[in-house]
């Protein structure tokens, strides 16, 4: 999903503006050239809800140069 949405070169300011459209909240980031927001979709291999912490790096110009993703804790309860 991201990788098509948001490409390497992507302005920060389309980055975020994305994100906030999707309703995928952000977070505050140590370095001033990243971007960390929670990322909420449905796996659909297991048809699951699944949720990610990704931490989108820009370079001097605050174009997207990559992002990672690591597993976050689902931010509302399960049945």
């Amino acid at each position: 999903m991201l990788d098509s949405q948001l490409p390497t070169g992507t302005p920060k300011s389309r980055v975020t503006f994305y994100l906030s459209s999707q309703g995928f909240p952000l977070q505050n980031a140590t370095d001033a050239h990243d971007v960390v927001a929670i990322v909420h979709h449905v796996d659909t291999d297991t048809l699951q809800p699944a949720t990610a912490r990704v931490t989108f790096h820009f370079d001097a110009g605050n174009k997207l140069k990559t992002y990672e993703l690591v597993p976050a804790p689902a931010t509302s309860p399960q049945p």
